[in-house]
């Protein structure tokens, strides 16, 4: 490590190595040297002790000599371009040999060459099923399907989707993408230049993949292996992971999604009549499978059809339809849920053996286009629609396992709740069924699997403890010796003030009052020279205060949904700066985390009220209710661990660098006046405070 130090050193103008990024790099490899099951490294690191280094320093050289891939996840598409443009080229640099790296998406960003030739150059013709309305929109994503052609035959694009100059519709793009299941492989007339294998090349020379949490959590929910190697053959970084459980959770729920599974059916039903010609080599083997198909294809589709008007004569859908309730839940001891059940169950069934029939109907299909036993254009063609009709019916049989799973008093029960989507067409209700934590999916999908882990962010403590983060991520097995809190290299004395200014009004006592006082001190607090980030919980209350600003201040704020995105309002405010101008971000929780304002971009931070979380979602009031079940009190047990992180994130958008300084405002005095609100006061970094 201390080589790679000094070659940076020599690189990088004005690059001290930091005391904490050396801890931190050193617990890493440490960690790492561990027995099996054991290599397991959680660290806290704040801003500026430059992790990215530390963690890409800890972990090469087990990674090197293991033979295992290091694969960076990242929740921010931010870091991801610095990893991949700046910081992995400055590395390679600094190590005896260099360090091949590559950045890896999810399958379906990348163009399936052999599914746009279908759609541009064989197009279906004559569909009686087409309204007049489906026939445009085929035409104008034929035409859009010439021009991408045309874009990559010419190696215009490299068939990446974010790098496409043109928009491109998604339901397009569904049909010129693919998933593995949709893919013949090396039988393929376009697998040498298909841009997803070029990726697969690149990937077997690398030593680092950065991808993104989504990339890396729909990997381990389909069982690893599809875009990335199995977890085994990995050491795993997760950078930005403090909203890790959260995604997790949203990886682990599923959806039974009535249109999508009519439409799958007829997918189902179209390939099925094609089928036994394209099969005919293997016509001794599948008379059973279709005599099944035929029989359970119409029956689910039956079945679908009750449950759907089930739902919609329930009272609850009723008074979802009205907007008096969004999602509300299904109790397992309630009459919905008995009344599902029989439908669900007869489900289970279909739902298996279609599942198991085409995802056999799909291997062979491979089989005989590697043969030659099938022409490689009605493969190409066919094997998407098995593909598509394998994925869904066995998403389907997960959602089924989650929603008749019979909850038991040991472990959290599974949440089950409806929702509503609208469509282009019509509005629909969705049945929605989900585990209560992401914990033991974690775990089971990655902890215990991969080589060796690395969990890190700015805040992974809540109220100065892991406990909150350790629960909500499985990671119970492993002992105090496994978490790291790395102090900050920041002065926070020297190079900021906090000042919780005098109010009337409390946030959540006098709602309306506290808002006319926030716009009149925030009208007083704001230097129309200086750099200011107002953050806010509540977009109502952000319109309300900027309303009554004087036009001095409402002539220089950019406010977050008032026109701009995000990134145009964070470059406009940098240019006004930059002319030596002042100006005002007004954001929300896109504002609060992530987001980077060095130097003279920001130097006053002014944070209206304490963020505490809303629990709305079903899953979180589930959580709720089994604290309280269980003898906790789920404000101490999740809100204020969960405000805590959030607290410390906003206070930290005000220094990322060693050379910066300024000040911050809260506008919430529960700071001072509640027990709960010097809890957090103390886990805050030591700025200098100043109360009036």
């Amino acid at each position: 490590m201390s080589t790679v130090y000094q070659q940076l050193s020599e690189q990088i103008p004005n690059f001290n190595v930091r005391p904490q990024q050396q801890q931190m790099a050193s617990f890493i490899d440490e960690s790492l040297q561990r027995p099996a099951g054991k290599r397991m490294a959680v660290v806290e690191a704040p801003t500026g002790v430059g992790k990215t280094l530390a963690y890409l320093s800890g972990a090469i050289d087990t990674a090197l000599k293991q033979k295992k891939l290091l694969v960076i996840s990242t929740a921010t598409v931010n870091l991801q371009q610095q990893l991949i443009f700046k910081d992995l080229p400055q590395f390679s640099r600094a190590m005896p040999e260099s360090v091949k790296f590559v950045q890896i998406k999810g399958r379906r960003r990348y163009l399936c060459p052999s599914r746009l030739d279908q759609l541009v150059n064989s197009p279906q013709q004559g569909d009686l099923s087409l309204d007049i309305d489906d026939k445009y929109q085929q035409a104008i994503w034929q035409a859009q399907g010439q021009s991408l052609w045309d874009d990559w035959q010419q190696q215009l694009w490299n068939g990446d989707r974010d790098s496409c100059d043109q928009p491109i519709n998604p339901g397009l793009w569904s049909e010129i993408s693919t998933d593995s299941e949709g893919c013949v492989g090396k039988s393929c007339r376009y697998y040498q230049p298909c841009p997803y294998y070029q990726l697969r090349r690149e990937l077997t020379n690398a030593q680092v993949a950065v991808v993104n949490h989504d990339v890396l959590l729909s990997d381990a929910d389909l069982g690893g292996g599809l875009v990335l190697p199995n977890p085994e053959e990995t050491i795993l970084v997760l950078d930005e992971a403090h909203n890790l459980p959260r995604k997790a959770l949203d990886h682990a729920a599923k959806v039974l999604d009535f249109l999508q599974l009519y439409q799958t059916i007829e997918t189902a039903d179209k390939a099925l009549k094609k089928l036994p010609s394209a099969l005919a080599f293997r016509q001794q083997d599948f008379g059973y499978m279709f005599k099944d198909l035929r029989r359970d294809l119409p029956a689910c589709y039956s079945v679908l059809q009750q449950t759907e008007t089930l739902l919609q004569s329930a009272d609850i859908v009723g008074a979802m339809s009205a907007g008096e309730v969004s999602e509300p839940r299904i109790f397992p001891n309630g009459e919905l849920f008995a009344a599902l059940t029989v439908p669900m169950v007869a489900l289970v069934q279909q739902a298996n053996t279609i599942y198991k029939h085409y995802t056999l109907l799909g291997k062979w299909l491979r089989e005989g286009i590697e043969k030659v036993q099938i022409p490689n254009r009605l493969g190409e063609a066919l094997l998407p629609q098995v593909g598509t009709v394998q994925n869904i019916f066995g998403y389907l049989i997960d959602f089924l396992n989650l929603f008749l799973t019979e909850d038991t008093e040991d472990k959290p029960p599974n949440v089950r709740w409806l929702a509503l989507q609208k469509n282009e067409k019509q509005m629909q209700v969705l049945i929605h069924a989900g585990p209560m934590t992401a914990a033991s999916f974690l775990a089971k999908s990655l902890w215990q699997r991969a080589y060796g882990v690395v969990i890190t962010s700015a805040t992974l403590r809540g109220l100065g403890r892991f406990q909150r983060f350790r629960i909500d991520c499985g990671l119970q097995a492993f002992d105090a010796s496994h978490f790291l809190a790395v102090p900050s290299p920041f002065a926070y004395q020297k190079q900021a003030k906090l000042h919780i200014p005098e109010m009337r009004y409390l946030p959540n006592q006098a709602p309306l009052a506290w808002q006319k006082e926030l716009a009149e001190k925030l009208a007083d607090i704001i230097d129309p020279d200086e750099a200011t980030l107002v953050l806010f919980t509540s977009r109502e209350v952000m319109q309300f205060v900027y309303q009554r600003l004087p036009r001095q201040l409402t002539g220089i704020t950019l406010m977050q949904g008032d026109g701009l995105s995000p990134k145009q309002m964070i470059e406009k405010h940098g240019r006004r700066i930059e002319a030596g101008k002042g100006s005002v971000l007004f954001g929300m929780d896109r504002f609060a985390e992530g987001v980077d304002l060095p130097g003279s971009l920001c130097t006053h931070v002014v944070i209206t009220r304490l963020p505490f979380p809303v629990f709305t979602r079903p899953i979180e009031q589930a959580r709720q209710e089994w604290i309280i079940a269980k003898g906790g009190q789920p404000f101490t047990a999740l809100s204020l661990p969960a405000v805590s992180v959030k607290l410390i994130q906003a206070c930290g958008r005000l220094l990322r660098k060693e050379t910066d300084s300024g000040h911050i405002t809260i506008l919430d005095r529960r700071l001072l006046t509640k027990g709960y609100g010097r809890k957090l006061l103390e886990n805050l970094p030591d700025y200098q405070l100043v109360t009036e």
